[in-house]
């Protein structure tokens, strides 16, 4: 109990470091782009240099120091782009992506759960070749492809997501599951005529959990970044378009948190994977 107790605190203390990096780096990155702090009213002929001058007084952009104390405080600023609060701006679109989020995080482990289940149970060398053919053909599709895909079938992003994840998923997946199919154990009940189904679930699937509840951690980081393209390209409303939208106009007051929740959002999936690990390997 005294390890697993400091493990969480170091995994806590990592988990803030990360997000407060995750924050200064974003922060650092976007005030040393070109054209940073510039606004487009400068550039306006019909405006008089007293009303130019206004504008360049008020554009320039907080202190770094007073951004990152904001930020954990809760006062995110105002998006420069749209003109309104960060937070209502977040607020209103985070239920969008996490929808997307958790309905394609499903959608693919659900697949590549069927997939890998049915390899190990019929054992055929055409559904082997099958399942390899089509996981080689999705990972060679680049995320925005297959988001622009799915826009003209008009089969929305959760799918397209599910459809990123899914190749990723299964070719390590596979890899684990036949790791674990070919222990002396393993082949030894299945020379006993103990069943196939049961031989896969109970001596094949639960030995390989806590490698695969890593792989769940990973996957949510995976789909956190795939889901910024896909809503993007798909034109769903969400947090992953504004990112794309603020990446565009550099809306530093939108990237900061955006930054700062996905590393949070990353960080927090693989503490909570790590933890259900440690206790799957007990019981195992």
């Amino acid at each position: 109990m005294p390890e697993f107790v400091g493990l969480a605190a170091r995994r806590l203390l990592l988990l803030l470091l990360t997000v407060l990096c995750a924050a200064l780096l974003s922060t650092l990155l976007v005030r040393f782009a070109p054209g940073f702090g510039m606004d487009e009213r400068q550039l306006d002929l019909r405006l008089s240099e007293r009303s130019v001058a206004a504008i360049r007084a008020g554009a320039g952009p907080p202190g770094l120091l007073r951004t990152l104390v904001g930020l954990f405080r809760g006062d995110w600023g105002d998006s420069v782009s749209l003109n309104r609060a960060v937070r209502e701006l977040m607020a209103e679109r985070s239920g969008l992506t996490a929808r997307t989020l958790g309905i394609g995080l499903a959608i693919a482990w659900a697949a590549t759960a069927l997939l890998c289940v049915t390899e190990l149970h019929v054992r055929r060398p055409i559904i082997d070749l099958a399942v390899r053919f089509t996981t080689d053909t999705l990972l060679c599709l680049p995320a925005a492809v297959v988001a622009l895909l799915a826009l003209y079938l008009d089969v929305g992003p959760a799918l397209a997501l599910a459809v990123v994840l899914c190749p990723k998923l299964l070719s390590y997946t596979r890899k684990v599951l036949r790791a674990c199919a070919c222990r002396p154990h393993v082949v030894s009940a299945r020379a006993r005529g103990i069943p196939a189904l049961t031989l896969v679930l109970r001596h094949v699937c639960f030995p390989a959990a806590p490698e695969l509840l890593g792989l769940a951690g990973i996957s949510v980081s995976m789909a956190a970044g795939a889901v910024i393209p896909v809503e993007a390209l798909c034109d769903s409303p969400g947090v992953g378009q504004l990112i794309w939208q603020s990446a565009m106009a550099r809306d530093l007051p939108v990237l900061l948190p955006a930054t700062a929740l996905m590393a949070a959002i990353t960080c927090a999936a693989n503490l909570l994977a790590d933890a259900a690990r440690v206790t799957m390997c007990r019981w195992a």
